[in-house]
């Protein structure tokens, strides 16, 4: 807040001037500048490159006109095999002229010497031999990429070894791990974890094994991010002592003197913070102007800027370039997230959107050491792949990781990990991971269905949605120690029984349905669970939803406030949720089914459909009449499929007659 009292800088920044900037940052400023202006006069050559070709071109099809006769005119042109030749020979000439002036004019402008030095007037200086540049990274290879990455219902720090792509697990904790940040050099990694009951920022010293918990805090600490010196951590924080209504900021902190100092005060969320490869700025994505933009905080005039400032689109997850020219993030809604690169301005402090490249569906962008590839992480199928692709290069896309679960927090060191540090890692390994669940069952019967419809113990439920007042709840045996497990591990992430009372569990055969929704229904084999809705009409809501368009598909993602608010269960909120009570009203929100609310409720909540993933647990679309029938909402359903046909499904719990008597011939079955 504007009055609030501001605590003194936590690190010596000298006053900029020509004495004490140094002959580094001076040279790196000077050769931006540089490469700027030397892409302008590419672009220039290379436009009169193409006014030269189309010069030396025009006569001569001036000249073959000529040739031919005024009866001639307007009909197919004949070549005599002399003439075809010529006409060869001219095309694969101007073709390697144009090939060998762009691999000039291209070396050029990777040569690591001052074009000052060139310029007329320049003093020289021989006895200074010109800095390296960057060797550059072999495309997808080299160093090593961390990343969080979520197996068997539990969330840890992964590396892989680019060089020969060995997978190392880093951290194997009962508790969530994630936010991998490699310190500058590649010596530690800075992480976020709540294994003390509480989110906090660790860090792991790679080379002799320690692990040193660097908050204390009893909020929220997360996604930490290094300074170029290797002397700073910034991480966005949720402390309600320092905001009255409760929002996320960015704290940077010493990783020497432990000293921590706030350096955002918005009530909107502030979050995501990158440091910049100057340590001019630290880039960071807040709600603070009502959608999502990356915004810059400026360490020297202590002044926040809104760089991206796109009022219809959603931007997050920025990433620097190597060398601080350019700026990748993520636009578009969660649904259908896209990875974008922009030049960066830092006279303007704006990503300039004329220069912006579009490299496909993905998030979590992060760059190679030498700024010559970018990875990305892309979802599909239940499948997370690691996508990389070439910055110089057209089209240059592969593979290069895919496995099943959540992968996300991607970060690129140029170091590899050490054979020591993967001994070490592969020591740590448990013998076993330990099963979220087992799926007890009854034993098989002699005759009839292979399976039952088993009760959930001290589950009630309500009068459901289908206008079915089922007495006892029951699913099918083969999938109703997921659910238990699950309403078990409800209780602990989140303090309370949510899952004790159901609007909708297994329904009979001869139920009816809502207009325009399918008697087939999941729910009927025991395999379907309707969420209560009640705690979301509760004040505040005990509810919070989050509209997820894939595709042309509605989903949702439902997120479940935490009994206790004292930051020891759940974290807070970084995406705008959806107001469905707000199609109530006249406007827009009736047509558009509701509408975002204006502020990011404050607390902590819990992902509920993360936790039901794990569990085998689907949610299940919306249908296309959401916005004005609210059955077709659906945001309450999840199914446990586990690859069935719905055929397949109530042949494990029913009789073939009872089946074909009520829904017909059974596709493709004999007896």
């Amino acid at each position: 807040m504007a009055d609030e009292p501001q605590p003194e800088k936590i690190w010596a920044e000298p006053e900029p001037s020509e004495e004490t900037e140094t002959p580094e940052s001076t040279r790196r400023e000077r050769w931006a500048r540089q490469r700027k202006r030397l892409r302008k006069r590419l672009q220039k050559l290379l436009r009169k490159l193409s006014e030269l070709v189309a010069r030396i071109w025009n006569p001569f099809a001036r000249a073959l006109s000529w040739l031919r006769r005024p009866d001639e005119v307007g009909k197919p042109l004949t070549l005599r095999p002399r003439g075809v030749r010529l006409l060869v020979l001219l095309i694969l000439g101007n073709l390697i002229v144009l090939a060998l002036l762009v691999v000039a004019l291209y070396q050029a402008a990777s040569l690591p010497v001052s074009i000052e030095l060139l310029q007329p007037g320049a003093i020289t200086n021989p006895s200074l031999s010109p800095i390296p540049g960057p060797t550059p990274t072999p495309f997808g290879s080299g160093g090593a990429i961390a990343f969080t990455l979520r197996r068997n219902g539990n969330a840890d720090i992964y590396a892989l070894n680019q060089t020969d792509r060995q997978l190392v697990r880093l951290t194997y904790d009962p508790a969530e791990e994630r936010d991998p940040a490699w310190s500058p050099d590649g010596n530690y990694i800075a992480f976020t974890s709540n294994r003390a009951d509480n989110w906090d920022i660790y860090l792991l010293d790679l080379v002799g094994g320690a692990l040193i918990r660097l908050t204390h805090d009893p909020g929220f600490d997360a996604n930490p991010s290094w300074s170029p010196d290797g002397e700073y951590i910034a991480f966005e924080s949720y402390r309600r002592q320092h905001s009255v209504t409760g929002s996320l900021d960015i704290y940077v902190m010493s990783t020497t003197a432990g000293e921590v100092r706030r350096i955002t005060t918005n009530r909107a969320p502030d979050y995501e913070p990158v440091w910049s490869p100057d340590s001019r700025a630290i880039a960071f994505t807040s709600f603070r102007e009502g959608n999502k933009d990356i915004y810059l905080y400026l360490v020297e005039e202590e002044k926040t800027v809104n760089v991206t400032n796109t009022p219809d689109l959603d931007e997050g997850e920025p990433a620097w370039s190597p060398d601080g020219t350019q700026l990748a993030y993520v636009s578009g809604p969660r649904g259908n997230p896209y990875v974008q690169v922009s030049s960066f301005d830092w006279d303007t402090l704006e990503a300039d959107q004329a220069e912006t490249e579009l490299f496909g569906a993905g998030a979590s962008p992060a760059w190679a050491p030498d700024g010559q590839s970018l990875v990305y992480a892309y979802e599909r199928s239940g499948r997370s792949h690691l996508i990389a692709a070439s910055m110089t290069g057209w089209a240059l896309f592969h593979e290069v990781y895919s496995t099943d679960g959540p992968l996300d927090d991607l970060m690129w060191t140029s170091q590899a990990l050490s054979s020591r540090v993967v001994a070490r890692a592969q020591a740590d390994v448990p013998t076993r991971d330990i099963s979220l669940y087992v799926e007890l069952v009854q034993p098989t019967p002699a005759a009839g269905p292979p399976y039952k419809l088993a009760p959930l113990p001290g589950v009630q439920v309500s009068q459901d949605e289908e206008g079915e007042n089922e007495s006892q709840a029951r699913l099918s045996d083969r999938v109703n120690e997921s659910f238990n497990g699950l309403r078990q591990r409800m209780i602990d992430e989140v303090g309370w029984d949510y899952l004790a009372r159901l609007g909708i569990v297994q329904l009979p055969m001869d139920y009816t349905p809502y207009s325009g929704h399918s008697r087939m229904s999941w729910h009927v084999c025991g395999r379907a669970i309707g969420l209560d809705q009640e705690p979301y009409k509760d004040t505040p809501s005990q509810i919070e939803l989050v509209r997820e368009d894939v595709g042309n598909t509605t989903y949702w993602r439902v997120f479940i406030r935490a009994a206790k608010q004292d930051g020891s269960m759940g974290e807070p909120l970084r995406e705008a949720t959806w107001d469905l009570t707000a199609r109530q009203e006249d406007g827009r929100a009736m047509v558009e089914g509701g509408e975002l609310k204006k502020r990011i409720p404050s607390g902590y909540y819990v992902d509920f459909t993360t936790l039901a993933a794990d569990y085998g647990w689907e949610r299940t679309p919306s249908l296309w009449r959401w916005r004005y029938f609210w059955p077709d909402i659906r945001w309450w359903r999840f199914r446990k499929t586990d690859g069935l046909t719905w055929w397949d499904c109530m042949l494990e719990v029913f009789e073939q007659d009872e089946i074909e008597d009520a829904f017909g011939p059974i596709p493709g079955y004999e007896d």
